[in-house]
């Protein structure tokens, strides 16, 4: 009888968790896609790979698990995609296609290498501001930091991705995007 009680209380802690992560969850997994469908996809399964871990003890804090998970279902089904579209292109014999398919995936995988390659600081501080789209308060708020310091850890950050991004080939903005 105890255990069923411990289930079903934990049940309703990981449902108030999901509730107060789901919407934001989405947002970044919709904004590593650009599809809807597939963003809702990837945070179902980052949020049962969430709830098994969870129930192990292993996570501390769920907010950032669950946007780690997000990131890497995100590029799996990213990687997946692109080899479809690969496979189709070379199936119709469009070489073109091919190219330009190889050379997104590429650009796609440059850029979020040199977000990983950021200290970690500059990291959450980039990834909250332009791919959470927080504003700089927000920020400040979940890093437990001021607002200036948001403000000098996304300019270092973004400073060293232009090096990274230039490094590799592809130009960056004067905006902070990459072109």
């Amino acid at each position: 009888m105890l255990a069923m009680v411990r289930t079903a209380t934990e049940r309703d802690s990981f449902a108030a968790v999901f509730n107060a992560h789901h919407r934001q969850a989405v947002r970044l997994a919709y904004l590593l896609t650009s599809d809807p469908h597939q963003a809702e996809d990837i945070v179902a399964d980052a949020f049962t790979k969430v709830y098994v871990r969870w129930q192990k003890g292993e996570v501390r804090d769920v907010g950032a698990y669950l946007r780690r998970a997000v990131a890497n279902e995100a590029n799996s089904k990213l990687r997946r995609r692109y080899l479809e579209r690969r496979e189709a292109a070379k199936r119709s014999g469009d070489d073109r296609g091919v190219r330009l398919v190889d050379d997104v995936a590429a650009d796609h995988d440059v850029v979020w290498q040199a977000i990983q390659r950021l200290p970690d600081r500059q990291r959450q501080a980039v990834v909250l501001r332009y791919y959470e789209d927080l504003t700089e308060a927000e920020t400040a708020e979940i890093l437990g930091c001021s607002v200036g310091t948001v403000k000098s850890q996304v300019s270092r950050g973004l400073a060293r991705m232009q090096e990274l991004l230039s490094a590799s080939g592809l130009a960056a903005s004067t905006e902070g995007g990459v072109s």
